[in-house]
């Protein structure tokens, strides 16, 4: 059986190096996976670009909250984890 592993990617106006990340998590050859974006209430392209790819690929989930720091927003993914086996974060 493979394990899910659950990506969170938090952001904080970092839409220049979100595809960059999301298209880096896509080119991975291990498939069973979720990647949960936090936005922590960017003002950036962050949701634009989130939602794209949460179109493309039902993998990927996008939530957005109020900016309320890094610590806020990886909680908040830690309750949206499907299968909490394995976790790796991308600061």
């Amino acid at each position: 059986m493979c394990r899910k592993v659950s990506i969170i990617v938090c952001c904080y106006n970092q839409g220049k190096y979100l595809s960059e990340a999301i298209e880096s998590i896509l080119l991975q050859t291990y498939k069973n996976w979720e990647c949960i974006i936090i936005n922590d209430g960017s003002e950036d392209d962050t949701e634009k670009i989130s939602v794209a790819y949460e179109n493309m690929d039902s993998r990927i989930r996008y939530i957005y909250q109020d900016n309320q720091g890094v610590c806020k927003a990886r909680n908040l993914s830690l309750i949206h984890i499907s299968e909490p086996t394995r976790l790796d974060v991308i600061s």
